[in-house]
């Protein structure tokens, strides 16, 4: 099967003897699972812009980029032909919301609850969906298959494989960044800090957030601590399921109705899905430029929810804005802070996915980078040279070294 499959991928590099035209790419494509191992196509694939039906009945879809922009060559049509040609059957779930599929299944490899799930990166980055990631000659482009606990990338290629564990590609559970596999136990020693120091320092700002990270990392749920920080603000909730159109707020109302008031938090969660943005980013407020904080909230929301397609796509938004310091910004590409990096793991972590080096499978990693802000007393600085509000600072950080099942109340 799988040297008949290798020969199969030859051919569909040779099979295009007409110039394409500029839209259209040759890209490198590797489609492999874990489980196995197992690949289940290697090789160069010419694609170009066409529509796609990925076999849910819903027909064929436009694929070939954001809309608005101009039509190319995508992940996911380099995938189509490679696969139709190789004779492998695939099946993608169409959004309309996000006008992109969610692959469900790649030969005898389907996603699974809670676990195993297909994930795309282009060029070793994620990609927030493979309709919307548009491609050019020479990019590489892997499906992968496998565990989101540990099992790793097929040959262990770092952040370029595989569904990570909630450590990072090819890390271990407890390193939230990794690249490569750490000792969990620097993980836990950073979480054991800051715990003893938002314990020692229970007044002034952030205080309800230190009490959110605490109660999840002594394994209760977050719904009494998400109602102190909503406060009177969770009554004023709008019939669109909303807090005042507010997205943090929306993201923490789910976490403090889920139980008591299931319904309300459907709504809300609703509410926050039918204003994800197309690139899977959430702004303060719908309309506002996409920020790693509000959609790390969202996201955390969303897959409490199950709402996995939603809450993936978030997570491939927040893993994109990693820097090359390890750590997250609150916007795309400008400098990293603690805060942000721990709602940026929140997502990771909830969505499944990892938070690889942003510049080298060995280099920094999001751990790496709160582990250079902790300081001797146990609390995580918001930056290099600040710290103006340290409970809250470190209560977020907190948040990203909580476990994955602990973060969505399993």
């Amino acid at each position: 099967m799988r040297n008949r499959l290798l020969t199969l991928a030859t051919t569909v590099a040779l099979a295009a003897v007409v110039a394409a035209p500029a839209a259209a790419a040759v890209v490198e494509l590797r489609v492999e699972s874990a489980v196995g191992p197992t690949t289940i196509f290697a090789g160069s694939v010419e694609t170009q812009p066409h529509a796609v039906d990925g076999g849910d009945g819903s027909g064929p879809h436009p694929c070939s980029g954001p809309a608005g922009a101009p039509a190319a060559a995508t992940a996911t049509g380099a995938l189509d032909d490679a696969l139709r040609m190789a004779g492998v059957p695939w099946r993608g779930n169409w959004n309309p919301s996000f006008r992109d599929f969610f692959v469900d299944s790649i030969g005898p490899f389907a996603s699974a609850a809670p676990d195993r799930y297909w994930s795309l990166t282009v060029n070793g980055r994620f990609s927030p969906g493979g309709c919307l990631a548009q491609v050019v000659d020479g990019d590489l482009v892997e499906f992968s298959y496998g565990s989101l606990f540990g099992d790793g990338a097929p040959g262990g290629s770092g952040s370029a494989g595989g569904p990570p564990s909630p450590g990072g590609p090819g890390g271990a559970i407890g390193d939230p960044g990794g690249g490569t596999v750490r000792p969990p136990a620097r993980a836990r020693a950073l979480a054991l800090g800051a715990s003893r120091f938002l314990r020692r320092h229970r007044g002034g700002v952030g205080t309800e957030w230190a009490r959110l990270a605490l109660a999840l990392r002594a394994g209760q749920g977050p719904a009494a601590a998400a109602r102190a920080l909503l406060g009177e603000r969770l009554e004023a909730r709008r019939p669109d399921g909303s807090v005042e159109g507010d997205v943090n707020a929306t993201a923490l109302a789910v976490l403090a109705l889920q139980h008591s008031e299931p319904a309300a938090a459907v709504r809300a969660a609703t509410w926050l899905a039918s204003i994800q943005g197309l690139d899977g980013g959430f702004g303060y407020r719908p309309g506002l430029a996409a920020d790693v904080d509000s959609t790390g909230l969202a996201t955390w929301a969303l897959m409490r929810e199950g709402r996995r397609a939603a809450a993936r796509r978030g997570g491939a938004f927040v893993g994109a804005a990693q820097a090359a310091d390890g750590g997250f910004p609150s916007l795309p590409g400008g400098e990293s802070n603690a805060q942000s990096t721990g709602l940026a793991l929140v997502a990771l972590r909830a969505a499944g996915l990892g938070a690889g080096s942003a510049a080298a499978t060995a280099g920094p990693t999001a751990l790496d980078y709160l582990r250079s802000l902790a300081r001797p007393q146990g609390s995580i600085a918001y930056s290099a040279s600040a710290s103006p509000t340290p409970v809250w600072t470190t209560a977020q950080a907190l948040l990203g070294l909580t476990g994955r099942a602990r973060l969505l109340g399993r």
